[in-house]
């Protein structure tokens, strides 16, 4: 399987990329916090830590011998990440920074795999005050570090999941390290500065297992009469996270499978996770008017929580949130339904609250995607697909409900309605983001 075919660049040639390309991180970040508002007033910390640049090598096969093949069975992530003082004029410290690593397969490795996570600051790379460290240090030890007023300093993880002698048996099948297929990451760091000391982290979900894009995708059921009337392929793919391009990823896995008149149907969550648009609770602090409005809604909502309707509130603005809420109580006595989501806005009806995803972005936050009809069009330029951007659900079948963000030109709502409705690419595991609607031939 070899190297992942990302738009992240390599952490050994991070540092000469484009400024820009670190702001665009910057802004990704801020994106989940509502961005910089007026006054300041963001709950995003003062020093922010991004979700980096990575390189992830998975086996593959290698000659190490004549006449033989020796399967590796090492994998290694490796990413850069960057600290940003997003304060002008005051100096903030970083005393300390530490990783955690979860990794998620198809059955249990516990016994069978040692990971081992490695930090490296890199603070010869930092625009500000040179590096305490004569050279980056390989011992693990974190040298505190001054980040300048609207300064950054950067820092390299690394990931490696490698066999235990208990794992042995497993080694020699050649199939326990490919039953790994993920990497969850809480990169934790202190912030100390004229506020005091304070601890910040950051969520890093990393695929660690490919399917071979080359593999017929699956056909599936679209339900009731729309079966005579068009064809669903459900489209398999690597778990997608915020270093995917999604029209990369769409040429890698789609493009194979097109043909003339197909319509690609894009679901909304997976693509809100490829624009970086998910957030941890533990990076959010509930006001007293989240944790009171939150009560006003069903169990089932997503802005149900303290910390959902905070999230919301972030993004939207307390004030649109509260008369979004006092207009759909009134609304209730009149026995109209739906008033909060209609002047609350798109996102207060794509959010979903933990659980509403696969694993492990059930323990996350989930947006709304951005620009849909920028991504579509992207797409129709660059691969001459015919795309739309959807919300459908296991319950749209019952309910009838499904949303159309976005659709190019020549895409007809009634098909993607039938076609859609019994949601073919499923809710559970299935990491089928995509599906392909296939008018019959004539």
């Amino acid at each position: 399987q070899g190297q992942c075919q990302c738009r992240c660049a390599s952490p050994s040639t991070a540092n000469t990329a484009p400024l820009d390309l670190w702001d665009a991180q910057v802004e990704d970040v801020m994106a989940v916090y509502g961005g910089l508002k007026r006054w300041g007033r963001t709950q995003a910390p003062k020093l922010i830590l991004t979700r980096g640049k990575w390189s992830i090598t998975t086996p593959r096969e290698t000659n190490s011998r004549a006449g033989s093949a020796d399967r590796s069975v090492e994998i290694v992530a490796s990413g850069r990440l960057m600290f940003k003082n997003l304060t002008a004029g005051k100096e903030l410290f970083i005393p300390r920074v530490w990783c955690k690593a979860t990794v998620l397969s198809e059955e249990r490795v516990d016994q069978c795999f040692q990971v081992d996570t490695c930090i490296t600051p890199r603070h010869d790379l930092s625009d500000g005050y040179p590096s305490p460290d004569s050279h980056p240090r390989k011992d693990g030890y974190w040298s505190t570090y001054i980040v300048k007023g609207g300064g950054r300093t950067f820092v390299d993880v690394a990931v490696t999941i490698t066999p235990t002698s208990t794992g042995q048996l497993t080694r020699r099948r050649g199939d326990g390290v490919e039953k790994i297929t993920s990497c969850c990451l809480e990169v934790g760091y202190e912030c100390y500065g004229p506020d005091g000391i304070s601890q910040h982290s950051q969520h890093i979900a990393l695929p660690l297992k490919f399917p071979d894009a080359s593999l017929e995708p699956k056909r599936v059921a679209t339900g009731g009469a729309a079966d005579s009337a068009c064809e669903a392929f459900a489209i398999p793919t690597h778990l997608l996270y915020h270093g995917d391009d999604p029209v990369s990823v769409i040429e890698k896995y789609v493009k194979p499978h097109v043909q003339p008149g197909d319509v690609l149907a894009v679901a909304e969550t997976p693509l809100a996770i490829m624009q970086g648009r998910y957030r941890h609770p533990a990076t959010i602090r509930p006001s007293w008017l989240a944790k009171l409005l939150c009560r006003c809604f069903h169990p089932t909502s997503s802005v149900a929580t303290a910390c959902g309707m905070q999230a919301l509130m972030d993004i939207v603005g307390s004030v649109r949130i509260i008369a979004a809420v006092v207009a759909g109580i009134v609304a209730k006595v009149f026995r109209v339904a739906g008033m909060f989501y209609r002047i609350a806005g798109d996102q207060a009806g794509l959010m979903d609250d933990i659980t509403g995803t696969i694993a492990p972005y059930d323990k996350f936050i989930c947006l709304g995607p951005q620009h849909c009809e920028k991504f579509v069009e992207d797409v129709g330029t660059t691969l001459g697909i015919d795309t739309a951007v959807v919300d459908v659900n296991d319950l749209s079948k019952e309910t009838k409900m499904l949303t159309i963000l976005a659709k190019a030109r020549g895409v007809d709502s009634d098909c993607l309605h039938k076609a859609l409705l019994a949601n073919p690419a499923g809710n559970a595991d299935q990491q089928t983001p995509f599906v392909l609607i296939r008018q019959p031939k004539a």
